[in-house]
């Protein structure tokens, strides 16, 4: 029996985070991606409370994400929807949606991440990590984190790099979202599969 797929108080903070399994990247490797699908799709698979959704997601292994998700010295190359669709067909439970910011999307990087946490399902985005740290703007790469806890003030990610779990004030999070690449990752559940709700625990 799996227990609850969420852990109460992060930083002390007054919401629940999902109960994210971590995996740490090289610190100098491009390679965040990989690492952030890897633990959204390991904790779906291992932590999700529907145990018939566990059973249809197969938790993939770094290399199968690598031949999807082809990496170059700035992360992600040829980013598009049709390597995560292929990677999704190999894991079973999941489907991966690529998204845009201002594609429709709320414009606060907390609303966006709630729908799919009130289904007890992360979200990956795209953030400048140098203005994270140092408060302006880097010129590298995005680094891909992944959402897993959101309260009125603050916001949880889980960041493949050795930061880990890490709790920020949501406008820090906000204003290190990327505005131009394509920022966001949603998993949902395949068709046929019901998601449990955050409100049904």
């Amino acid at each position: 029996m799996v227990g609850s797929p969420l852990i109460a108080n992060p930083g002390k903070h007054d919401y629940d985070m999902l109960h994210m399994p971590g995996y740490r990247q090289a610190q100098s490797a491009p390679e965040c991606i990989h690492y952030a699908l890897w633990t959204t799709i390991h904790y779906v698979a291992n932590e999700y409370p529907d145990k018939g959704v566990r059973d249809r997601t197969q938790p993939p292994k770094l290399d199968l994400i690598s031949e999807y998700i082809d990496i170059g010295d700035l992360g992600w190359e040829d980013v598009g929807q049709e390597p995560l669709t292929q990677l999704a067909s190999e894991t079973g439970g999941l489907k991966l949606h690529l998204q845009y910011r201002y594609n429709g999307l709320p414009q606060r990087v907390d609303e966006f991440a709630s729908e799919g946490l009130d289904q007890l399902l992360p979200t990956i985005i795209w953030v400048d990590q140098v203005l994270l740290k140092n408060n302006k703007r880097g010129e590298g790469p995005m680094h891909a984190v992944v959402v897993c806890g959101v309260g009125d003030e603050h916001i949880t990610i889980e960041d493949p790099l050795v930061e880990g779990t890490t709790t920020l004030e949501i406008d820090s999070l906000d204003d290190a979202w990327d505005p131009e690449f394509n920022t966001a990752i949603e998993p949902r559940l395949r068709d046929g599969l019901e998601p449990t709700r955050r409100d049904e625990l």
